[in-house]
């Protein structure tokens, strides 16, 4: 799966705690430090490393390059670091084509829930729909209105420059 399924918070929460241990610790300390089960704090670890913000290590957390240079970054910066790497993504970035190319930059939620269940039919697409609209959102990639349930591309769309 290269769709982040956890919060943009609980990421940079984690890299923010990584950072603090200068960079490098144990998960298990990390699971400590935060007072948080192995398994709530695992889905977080997974879109950091999808991410290429860390990388795990014989059970040690270790911020990268990229990890580094996104904590370093005002909120713009992060969103722009994000919006690049998000669209690179493998599954995002077949969720971007699809808005962009098939339906001139906008689709409604069922038309993209019934994408992601044809396209991925071993994933909830219902809650796939959420993290693509949480994350699209952070990174800009995406605008959606819950009113008239319309998800697009930004103006700019996918590869803003830094």
């Amino acid at each position: 799966m290269t769709i982040p399924r956890v919060q943009v918070g609980r990421v940079i929460g984690l890299l923010e705690v990584l950072q603090d241990f200068e960079g490098k610790v144990d998960l298990a300390k990390v699971a400590d430090e935060l007072r948080l089960e192995l398994d709530d704090i695992l889905p977080a670890v997974d879109a950091a490393k999808l991410l290429r913000l860390l990388q795990v290590n014989t059970g040690d957390l270790i911020l990268t390059e990229d990890g580094k240079m996104l904590l370093s970054k005002n909120a713009s910066g992060r969103k722009r670091m994000l919006n690049n790497t998000l669209a690179s993504l493998g599954e995002f970035k077949g969720v971007i084509d699809f808005i962009k190319s098939d339906h001139n930059g906008e689709v409604t939620k069922d038309e993209l829930v019934r994408f992601l269940k044809e396209n991925m039919p071993d994933v909830d697409s219902e809650q796939t729909f959420s993290w693509i609209v949480e994350w699209g959102r952070y990174s800009l990639l995406l605008r959606y209105d819950s009113g008239s349930e319309k998800i697009k591309i930004t103006h700019k769309g996918a590869g803003l420059k830094e």
